[in-house]
């Protein structure tokens, strides 16, 4: 792989750098919007830990291939050492802060399990486009795709979640004043 075919991404990685750096700062209102219920436990804190830290991974991704000059078996380094390093974060952290399934929000086990592999798929593919920079592979950039429409459903769906949905669903458990 030579550097001109990164050099050829460099739009994309400005572009998802832009975007997560955005996502992550809708992710902080919502979870502001949201804070005491997200506290309260229920699987929201991990969700959204998840969501953030995927943002970060993204952020890196794209800071990583806007470095000038740099070999493509660095970038490709970077990238398995970034999407390695999120995994293990994420991973420890679910596991001391497990999602519920007494989640009032899309907590069933279909949509958690739909979550798991965007998370798993989200971080690992990076991790596979690294080896294939590492070995020549220029076509392996095109797994960061994938791995950034996971980042992106997670986030956005999760900030829906935190700014809208619970405080709706608060709302409506509120007792009622009657007039």
């Amino acid at each position: 792989m030579s550097e001109s075919a990164i050099l050829a991404w460099q739009s994309y990685f400005v572009t998802i750098a832009a975007v997560s750096a955005t996502l992550a700062g809708l992710l902080f209102v919502g979870l502001t919007i949201s804070l005491s219920q997200v506290l309260q436990g229920y699987g929201y804190l991990s969700r959204a830990f998840i969501a953030l830290f995927m943002q970060f991974e993204m952020l890196l991704l794209g800071i990583f291939g806007i470095v000038p000059g740099q070999p493509p078996w660095v970038l490709g380094a970077e990238f398995i050492v970034t999407g390695l390093s999120i995994l293990t974060g994420v991973s420890i952290f679910a596991y001391h802060f497990p999602e519920s399934a007494l989640s009032a929000v899309l907590g069933s086990r279909g949509p958690r399990t739909v979550r798991a592999i965007l998370g798993y798929g989200g971080t690992l593919l990076p991790v596979v486009a690294g080896i294939g920079m590492i070995f020549g592979q220029p076509l392996s950039l095109y797994l960061l795709i994938p791995s950034e429409i996971a980042a992106l459903y997670l986030s956005i769906g999760n900030a829906w979640v935190f700014a809208v949905e619970i405080p709706r669903r608060a709302q409506l458990a509120e007792p009622r004043e009657k007039d």
